[in-house]
C-alpha cells in the first residue's frame, strides 16, 4: 500500500498542482471575460438609452413642427374672422344707407315708411 501511495504521489501532486495552476490563471481569464462581458452590456445599453433619446428628439421636432403649423393656421384663422367681422360691418353700413336711401324714395313717392 506504501508502495502503491509512494508511486502515485507524483501523479497525485503533479494533478493538484496542475489543478491549481489552471484554477489560478483560468480565475484571472474568467474575471476578464466577465469584465469584458459587462463593458458589453453597458455598451449595448448605451446604445439602447442612445436610441431612446434620439427617437424622443425627432418625436419632439416633429412635435414643435405640428405647433408651429398650428399656431400659422390660427393666425390665418384669426386674420379670416376679422375681415369677416369687417367686412359684416361694412354690409351693416351698406343695409342701413341702402334702407336710409329707401325711405327717402319712398317719401319722394309719397310713400310713408
Amino acid at each position: 500500500m506504501k508502495q502503491l501511495l509512494i508511486e502515485n504521489l507524483g501523479t497525485l501532486l503533479a494533478t493538484l498542482v496542475t489543478g491549481f495552476g489552471a484554477w489560478f490563471f483560468g480565475r484571472k481569464k474568467a474575471n476578464a471575460d466577465v469584465e469584458s462581458s459587462q463593458i458589453e452590456n453597458a455598451e449595448k445599453l448605451l446604445n439602447y438609452y442612445k436610441n431612446i433619446v434620439d427617437d424622443l428628439g425627432r418625436r419632439q421636432e416633429i412635435a414643435i413642427e405640428n405647433l408651429q403649423k398650428s399656431e400659422q393656421e390660427k393666425q390665418e384663422v384669426i386674420f379670416k374672422f376679422s375681415e369677416a367681422t369687417r367686412q359684416i360691418g361694412e354690409l351693416k353700413q351698406q343695409v342701413e344707407h341702402l334702407t336710409e336711401e329707401l325711405k327717402k324714395y319712398k317719401q319722394l313717392n309719397g310713400k310713408t315708411g
